[in-house]
Parts: C-alpha cells; sequence; structure tokens
C-alpha cells in the first residue's frame, strides 16, 4: 500500500471499502448497503 502524506478522507475511505468488498465479490447491493452502516456507525459515535 502507498503511503499517504495527506489524512483520509471520507470519500477515500469509502472507495477503499467498496474496492474491498468488490474485490471479495459483494454485490452493488450489499457494498452498499455496507457503505450506508459504516457510515451510520460512525456517525452515531461522533
Amino acid at each position: 500500500m502507498k503511503k499517504r502524506n495527506a489524512p483520509l478522507s471520507l470519500w477515500s475511505i469509502v472507495e477503499s471499502l467498496q474496492r474491498r468488498l468488490e474485490r471479495q465479490g459483494c454485490s452493488r447491493e450489499v457494498i452498499d448497503a455496507a457503505v450506508v452502516t459504516t457510515l451510520a456507525r460512525a456517525m452515531a459515535q461522533a
């Protein structure tokens, strides 16, 4: 993995999650649900 100099943005985290789930063979619906669930949990803890 490339070393990042800039802090991670929310968008880059979401893209990373999407790519990881795509590599695992998840469907678009599963990926979308995972992203929404992840964001909802993160916001609830903020």
